[in-house]
């Protein structure tokens, strides 16, 4: 088995992801920045798992793909790792089973006639449309049929002499489109062992939202603002410059913009200056918490209206002039969905304005090896965006805050609602004091690094 970290900083925290067969880590790029370290496992010919290079985690997260499911089950059964949660992702922990796994007829005829031909035949069941096919295509693994006819035959002989291991996984994903694992058979096998949960996927699919679903608590962050709305407004000081960039960026045609939509509103701050630009517009504003909606009814104005809720989850009705949002969508799980359904409620001449956080947000708390955000990479997300919009401008600034001590920092970061560290708050409080001194030692100036990124777009 190699195993391979994509992602390294010795962090706290550990994803540990058990790919299906004839893999390698490049179709598992999405996981490299999910906020913590990440270790591939790959290449089941033989299963010589070493758990040294992870003993030094408080908490390791397992995923398992395809037959991962099954190579995790085996090498996880007896570890003293401190995994925290296991989930398993289309695939079971039998591997091949005619009601409980893949059918013992199509795993030989696979092994039998592998060659290239067939092996393109399996990524197309794998991928089932052409849009996650090209999305393979573009990252699939660099291994020869060689290797690959030599780890499928050791994964039939490893599972005919351990056909059931015992290994607890809390939650089991079905892909309802699957075309390898068939999601009857996996039903079967999941029944009474983990918490089932049902998804619209082929076999193959974007990993990163179920981790992400797991490590970004919705209830955590709505929390979080809340305690800080009252301080947010003075202390948000370059939420507020991000929010004025943001305005300014947006092209001016008054009379076009009678339908505006705005995602996590928090205390208003893009909002007002929207209302002040756009007066005969009608608005739509939403965020995560329903408390935010006591910070907008003192608008002097009448045509707006609040809705509450995760806008990952929420359908917008109607079709909008302007969906804009500050400082909001880096906290998203799935954000490639939410610009899919979002392109719906845009009109034909609209305009989509955003601000978020790319890679290298935050750079000092990166070097403590605290927590942090999953931000993606700015040349993903503007690939991500493209995929569905014509992008008119992509551009990053940076703003960076001066303090006097590292107790000054992290009370700008809670009263801003973004702690930059998990836990009891206090002794987590403390840990960061003590990491940051002995990181950048007792200098008098303290800093902070913002790097946000402004996105213009419209529709195709």
């Amino acid at each position: 088995m190699i195993q391979t970290f994509i992602s390294r900083r010795h962090t706290h925290d550990l994803v540990l992801f058990f790919a299906g067969w004839g893999m390698d880590t490049r179709p598992f790029a999405e996981l490299r920045n999910i906020g913590c370290d990440c270790c591939i496992c790959y290449d089941y010919t033989r299963l010589d798992f070493d758990p040294t290079p992870l003993l030094d985690y408080r908490h390791i997260e397992v995923y398992a793909w395809s037959f991962g499911v099954w190579a995790a089950s085996i090498v996880l059964q007896n570890s003293s790792l401190p995994i925290r949660h296991a989930t398993a992702i289309n695939g079971t922990i039998y591997g091949i089973d005619s009601e409980r796994g893949i059918s013992p007829e199509i795993f030989q005829s696979t092994l039998e006639h592998l060659d290239m031909v067939n092996l393109n035949k399996f990524y197309r069941r794998m991928c089932n449309d052409r849009e996650m096919l090209n999305e393979f295509l573009d990252s699939a693994p660099d291994r020869d049929i060689h290797g690959l006819q030599v780890e499928l035959e050791s994964i039939g002989k490893e599972i005919s002499r351990n056909p059931r291991p015992h290994f607890h996984w809390d939650k089991a994903f079905i892909g309802n489109k699957d075309r390898i694992f068939p999601p009857d058979n996996q039903r079967n096998a999941w029944q009474g062992d983990a918490e089932v949960r049902e998804i619209d996927a082929a076999h193959y699919l974007h990993f990163r939202p179920i981790v992400l679903e797991n490590r970004l608590d919705k209830q955590i962050i709505r929390k979080c603002f809340e305690n800080a709305a009252s301080t947010y407004e003075s202390e948000g000081r370059i939420q507020s410059c991000i929010a004025e960039r943001l305005n300014r960026l947006i092209p001016y045609t008054e009379e076009a913009r009678k339908e505006i939509l705005e995602i996590g509103c928090g205390t208003g701050k893009l909002s007002r200056l929207l209302i002040e630009r756009f007066p005969r517009a009608r608005f739509t504003l939403n965020d995560l918490s329903p408390e935010m909606q006591s910070c907008i009814t003192g608008f002097p104005y009448g045509s707006c209206r609040f809705i509450a809720g995760d806008a990952e989850k929420m359908d917008f009705e109607g079709r909008y002039d302007l969906i804009v949002s500050a400082s909001t969508i880096q906290w998203f799980t799935d954000l490639e969905d939410f610009l899919k359904r979002i392109t719906g409620n845009l009109s034909d001449n609209g305009t989509l304005a955003l601000s978020t956080f790319a890679a290298g947000n935050l750079p000092e708390i990166k070097a403590l090896r605290a927590a942090e955000m999953p931000y993606w990479e700015s040349s993903e997300l503007k690939r991500l965006f493209e995929k569905y919009f014509t992008v008119d401008l992509f551009e990053e600034e940076e703003y960076q805050l001066r303090f006097d001590t590292p107790v000054e920092l992290l009370r700008h970061l809670k009263l801003t609602g973004v702690t930059g560290v998990s836990g009891p708050p206090r002794q987590q409080g403390l840990n960061f004091i003590r990491r940051y001194r002995e990181a950048f030692g007792e200098k008098q100036e303290i800093t902070l690094t913002y790097r946000p990124v402004y996105i213009i777009a419209h529709k195709k």
